[in-house]
Protein backbone atom coordinates (compact mmCIF):
# COMPACT_ATOMS: atom_id res chain seq x y z
CA UNK A 1 0.00 0.00 0.00
CA UNK A 2 1.16 3.77 -0.45
CA UNK A 3 1.83 5.67 2.58
CA UNK A 4 1.88 9.03 2.81
CA UNK A 5 4.48 9.82 5.02
CA UNK A 6 5.77 13.50 5.99
CA UNK A 7 8.99 14.07 8.38
CA UNK A 8 8.66 16.96 11.00
CA UNK A 9 12.08 18.15 11.67
CA UNK A 10 12.75 18.99 15.20
CA UNK A 11 12.68 22.97 15.78
CA UNK A 12 15.26 23.60 18.49
CA UNK A 13 17.78 21.98 20.97
CA UNK A 14 15.13 19.55 22.91
CA UNK A 15 12.60 18.87 19.70
CA UNK A 16 11.78 15.70 18.79
CA UNK A 17 11.50 15.04 15.32
CA UNK A 18 8.28 12.78 13.78
CA UNK A 19 6.96 11.15 11.41
CA UNK A 20 3.09 11.85 10.49
CA UNK A 21 1.08 9.55 8.48
CA UNK A 22 -1.90 10.55 7.73
CA UNK A 23 -5.25 8.37 6.06
CA UNK A 24 -6.31 9.21 2.46
CA UNK A 25 -9.89 9.33 3.72
CA UNK A 26 -9.49 10.75 7.19
CA UNK A 27 -11.90 13.32 9.06
CA UNK A 28 -10.67 16.70 9.05
CA UNK A 29 -10.06 16.45 13.01
CA UNK A 30 -9.13 11.93 12.78
CA UNK A 31 -8.14 11.05 15.98
CA UNK A 32 -4.06 10.37 16.33
CA UNK A 33 -2.20 7.02 17.26
CA UNK A 34 1.58 7.92 18.82
CA UNK A 35 3.20 5.00 18.41
CA UNK A 36 6.92 4.84 20.31
CA UNK A 37 9.49 2.84 19.22
CA UNK A 38 11.66 0.92 21.56
CA UNK A 39 15.75 0.91 21.94
CA UNK A 40 16.90 -0.04 18.99
CA UNK A 41 14.64 2.76 17.45
CA UNK A 42 12.97 1.82 14.47
CA UNK A 43 10.18 4.11 13.88
CA UNK A 44 9.60 2.74 10.01
CA UNK A 45 8.66 -0.55 11.50
CA UNK A 46 5.86 0.81 13.11
CA UNK A 47 4.88 2.62 10.50
CA UNK A 48 4.69 -0.44 7.99
CA UNK A 49 2.56 -2.59 10.70
CA UNK A 50 0.42 0.14 11.96
CA UNK A 51 -0.56 2.24 8.75
CA UNK A 52 -3.01 -0.31 6.96
CA UNK A 53 -5.07 -0.44 10.37
CA UNK A 54 -4.74 3.07 10.97
CA UNK A 55 -5.89 3.78 7.58
CA UNK A 56 -9.07 1.20 8.13
CA UNK A 57 -9.98 3.01 11.09
CA UNK A 58 -9.48 6.55 10.35
CA UNK A 59 -6.38 7.21 12.45
CA UNK A 60 -3.72 9.23 11.97
CA UNK A 61 -0.25 7.73 13.15
CA UNK A 62 2.41 10.33 14.67
CA UNK A 63 5.73 8.50 14.99
CA UNK A 64 8.42 10.30 17.28
CA UNK A 65 12.02 10.00 16.75
CA UNK A 66 14.17 10.09 20.44
CA UNK A 67 17.92 9.90 19.51
CA UNK A 68 20.45 7.51 21.41
CA UNK A 69 22.09 10.58 22.26
CA UNK A 70 21.61 14.20 23.70
CA UNK A 71 18.62 15.67 25.45
CA UNK A 72 16.25 12.29 24.86
CA UNK A 73 18.94 9.69 25.53
CA UNK A 74 17.11 8.02 28.45
CA UNK A 75 13.45 8.89 26.76
CA UNK A 76 12.02 5.48 28.20
CA UNK A 77 12.08 7.20 32.21
CA UNK A 78 10.90 10.65 30.54
CA UNK A 79 13.59 12.68 32.52
CA UNK A 80 17.05 12.64 31.68
CA UNK A 81 19.43 11.83 34.52
CA UNK A 82 21.62 14.92 34.31
CA UNK A 83 20.26 17.51 32.28
CA UNK A 84 16.92 17.13 33.64
CA UNK A 85 15.16 17.45 30.15
CA UNK A 86 12.15 16.02 30.09
CA UNK A 87 11.28 13.71 27.01
CA UNK A 88 7.42 13.37 28.00
CA UNK A 89 6.88 17.22 27.89
CA UNK A 90 9.08 17.60 24.76
CA UNK A 91 6.85 14.92 22.71
CA UNK A 92 3.39 16.79 24.31
CA UNK A 93 4.47 19.87 22.77
CA UNK A 94 6.29 18.58 19.55
CA UNK A 95 2.20 17.08 19.38
CA UNK A 96 0.39 20.03 19.86
CA UNK A 97 2.26 21.69 17.51
CA UNK A 98 1.45 18.99 14.60
CA UNK A 99 -2.15 19.26 15.66
CA UNK A 100 -2.30 22.83 15.41
CA UNK A 101 -0.32 22.98 11.65
CA UNK A 102 -1.97 19.78 10.55
CA UNK A 103 -5.70 19.66 11.57
CA UNK A 104 -5.90 16.87 13.90
CA UNK A 105 -7.28 16.31 17.37
CA UNK A 106 -4.82 16.02 19.92
CA UNK A 107 -6.63 16.77 22.97
CA UNK A 108 -6.48 13.40 24.43
CA UNK A 109 -4.30 11.02 21.67
CA UNK A 110 -4.19 7.31 21.55
CA UNK A 111 -0.65 5.79 23.21
CA UNK A 112 1.14 2.92 22.10
CA UNK A 113 4.96 1.46 22.78
CA UNK A 114 7.21 -1.08 22.21
CA UNK A 115 9.67 -2.17 24.61
CA UNK A 116 11.48 0.75 25.42
CA UNK A 117 8.61 2.85 24.12
CA UNK A 118 6.15 0.74 26.40
CA UNK A 119 8.18 2.50 29.16
CA UNK A 120 7.92 5.49 27.75
CA UNK A 121 3.81 5.60 27.30
CA UNK A 122 3.38 4.12 30.77
CA UNK A 123 4.85 6.78 32.35
CA UNK A 124 3.72 9.58 30.33
CA UNK A 125 0.04 8.16 30.73
CA UNK A 126 1.10 8.07 34.29
CA UNK A 127 1.83 12.11 34.33
CA UNK A 128 -0.60 12.80 31.89
CA UNK A 129 -3.72 11.14 31.70
CA UNK A 130 -6.12 13.89 30.86
CA UNK A 131 -3.57 13.72 27.63
CA UNK A 132 -4.29 10.36 26.56
CA UNK A 133 -7.44 8.49 25.03
CA UNK A 134 -6.05 5.18 25.67
CA UNK A 135 -2.58 3.02 26.64
CA UNK A 136 -1.22 0.32 24.77
CA UNK A 137 1.48 -1.25 26.44
CA UNK A 138 3.87 -3.49 24.08
CA UNK A 139 6.53 -5.79 26.58
CA UNK A 140 7.83 -3.41 28.69
CA UNK A 141 11.04 -4.38 30.05
CA UNK A 142 9.90 -2.94 33.59
CA UNK A 143 7.40 -0.82 34.79
CA UNK A 144 6.48 2.32 37.43
CA UNK A 145 4.55 0.77 40.43
CA UNK A 146 1.42 2.33 41.22
CA UNK A 147 2.96 3.20 44.95
CA UNK A 148 4.69 5.85 46.30
CA UNK A 149 7.14 4.37 48.39
CA UNK A 150 9.37 3.26 45.60
CA UNK A 151 11.53 5.90 43.93
CA UNK A 152 10.90 7.49 40.66
CA UNK A 153 11.24 5.75 37.86
CA UNK A 154 10.62 2.80 40.02
CA UNK A 155 7.98 3.75 41.55
CA UNK A 156 5.88 7.27 42.28
CA UNK A 157 7.87 8.74 44.68
CA UNK A 158 9.51 11.68 43.45
CA UNK A 159 8.10 11.63 40.54
CA UNK A 160 8.43 14.80 37.88
CA UNK A 161 5.32 17.14 38.79
CA UNK A 162 2.98 18.86 36.38
CA UNK A 163 2.29 22.09 36.72
CA UNK A 164 3.35 21.63 40.98
CA UNK A 165 0.75 18.53 40.96
CA UNK A 166 0.98 15.17 41.96
CA UNK A 167 0.23 12.38 39.31
CA UNK A 168 -3.32 11.98 39.08
CA UNK A 169 -3.95 8.22 39.75
CA UNK A 170 -7.94 7.95 39.70
CA UNK A 171 -7.73 9.62 36.17
CA UNK A 172 -4.78 7.35 35.14
CA UNK A 173 -6.49 4.00 36.43
CA UNK A 174 -9.92 4.86 34.70
CA UNK A 175 -7.64 4.82 31.24
CA UNK A 176 -8.35 1.79 28.73
CA UNK A 177 -5.24 -0.16 29.52
CA UNK A 178 -3.92 -2.71 27.58
CA UNK A 179 -0.95 -4.93 27.86
CA UNK A 180 0.59 -7.44 25.09
CA UNK A 181 3.92 -10.06 25.43
CA UNK A 182 4.77 -12.39 23.15
CA UNK A 183 4.54 -15.86 25.21
CA UNK A 184 8.37 -16.54 24.52
CA UNK A 185 9.15 -13.27 25.82
CA UNK A 186 9.79 -15.43 29.06
CA UNK A 187 13.49 -14.73 29.91
CA UNK A 188 16.36 -12.44 30.50
CA UNK A 189 18.02 -10.73 27.09
CA UNK A 190 20.76 -8.00 26.94
CA UNK A 191 17.99 -5.52 26.97
CA UNK A 192 16.15 -6.60 30.03
CA UNK A 193 17.20 -4.42 33.54
CA UNK A 194 17.84 -6.72 36.08
CA UNK A 195 18.43 -6.09 39.92
CA UNK A 196 17.53 -7.88 42.98
CA UNK A 197 15.07 -5.39 44.42
CA UNK A 198 13.22 -4.93 40.92
CA UNK A 199 13.15 -8.46 40.06
CA UNK A 200 11.66 -9.55 43.69
CA UNK A 201 8.88 -6.70 43.08
CA UNK A 202 8.21 -7.10 39.12
CA UNK A 203 9.53 -10.65 38.09
CA UNK A 204 12.26 -11.79 36.25
CA UNK A 205 10.80 -11.52 32.81
CA UNK A 206 8.87 -9.28 30.67
CA UNK A 207 5.84 -11.62 30.94
CA UNK A 208 5.96 -12.01 34.37
CA UNK A 209 6.60 -8.50 35.11
CA UNK A 210 2.97 -7.66 32.67
CA UNK A 211 1.25 -9.67 34.73
CA UNK A 212 2.22 -8.37 37.87
CA UNK A 213 1.62 -4.42 37.02
CA UNK A 214 -1.57 -5.49 35.60
CA UNK A 215 -2.51 -7.11 39.13
CA UNK A 216 -0.89 -3.88 41.07
CA UNK A 217 -3.03 -1.41 38.56
CA UNK A 218 -6.30 -3.56 39.45
CA UNK A 219 -5.49 -3.78 42.80
CA UNK A 220 -5.17 -0.17 43.69
CA UNK A 221 -7.98 0.84 41.34
CA UNK A 222 -10.04 -1.45 43.88
CA UNK A 223 -8.65 0.41 46.68
CA UNK A 224 -10.07 3.35 45.05
CA UNK A 225 -13.38 1.82 44.37
CA UNK A 226 -12.86 2.52 40.43
CA UNK A 227 -13.57 -0.45 38.21
CA UNK A 228 -10.08 -0.65 36.17
CA UNK A 229 -10.11 -1.44 32.52
CA UNK A 230 -7.15 -3.21 32.14
CA UNK A 231 -6.01 -6.16 29.85
CA UNK A 232 -3.47 -8.58 29.01
CA UNK A 233 -2.93 -10.69 26.26
CA UNK A 234 -0.21 -13.20 25.13
CA UNK A 235 1.12 -13.02 21.98
CA UNK A 236 1.34 -16.90 20.40
CA UNK A 237 4.70 -18.08 18.67
CA UNK A 238 6.02 -14.35 19.65
CA UNK A 239 9.41 -13.40 21.67
CA UNK A 240 11.08 -10.00 21.95
CA UNK A 241 10.67 -9.20 18.45
CA UNK A 242 8.14 -6.13 17.06
CA UNK A 243 7.75 -7.18 13.45
CA UNK A 244 7.50 -10.87 14.76
CA UNK A 245 4.49 -9.96 16.80
CA UNK A 246 2.36 -8.35 14.64
CA UNK A 247 3.44 -10.78 12.05
CA UNK A 248 2.49 -14.01 14.04
CA UNK A 249 -0.37 -12.30 16.39
CA UNK A 250 -1.25 -8.79 14.78
CA UNK A 251 -0.17 -6.78 16.93
CA UNK A 252 -0.54 -3.41 15.14
CA UNK A 253 -4.39 -4.56 14.26
CA UNK A 254 -4.71 -5.45 17.88
CA UNK A 255 -3.41 -2.03 19.37
CA UNK A 256 -5.46 -0.61 16.90
CA UNK A 257 -8.63 -2.05 17.97
CA UNK A 258 -8.20 -1.09 21.28
CA UNK A 259 -7.90 2.50 20.29
CA UNK A 260 -11.23 2.37 18.16
CA UNK A 261 -12.69 0.30 20.92
CA UNK A 262 -11.87 3.00 23.41
CA UNK A 263 -14.21 5.46 21.73
CA UNK A 264 -16.75 3.91 21.40
CA UNK A 265 -16.80 2.82 17.66
CA UNK A 266 -16.48 -0.81 17.58
CA UNK A 267 -13.73 -2.55 15.63
CA UNK A 268 -13.32 -1.94 12.08
CA UNK A 269 -10.17 -3.92 11.41
CA UNK A 270 -11.44 -7.00 9.27
CA UNK A 271 -10.08 -10.17 10.23
CA UNK A 272 -9.67 -9.29 14.16
CA UNK A 273 -10.95 -11.17 16.44
CA UNK A 274 -13.87 -9.35 18.63
CA UNK A 275 -11.73 -8.69 21.79
CA UNK A 276 -13.05 -7.43 25.25
CA UNK A 277 -12.19 -4.12 26.03
CA UNK A 278 -11.77 -4.90 29.85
Amino acid sequence: MNIELRLIAADGRDAVPLLLHRPANGAAKCPLMVCVHGYTRQPLDHLQAFAPAANAAGFALLLPLFRDSGPHRTYQQLVHPRRGTRSDLALLEAIDGIAKDHGLDATRVHLFGYSGGAQFVHRLALLHPQRVASLGIGAAGWYTWPDTVQAWPQGLADAPGTEGCAPDMPAFLRLPIALWVGERDDGPDAHLREDPELNSVQGTNRLERARRWAAAIREQAAQRDIEACVSLEVLPRAGHDFLACHRKAGLAERAMAHAVRAMGRGSPVSGLAALPLC
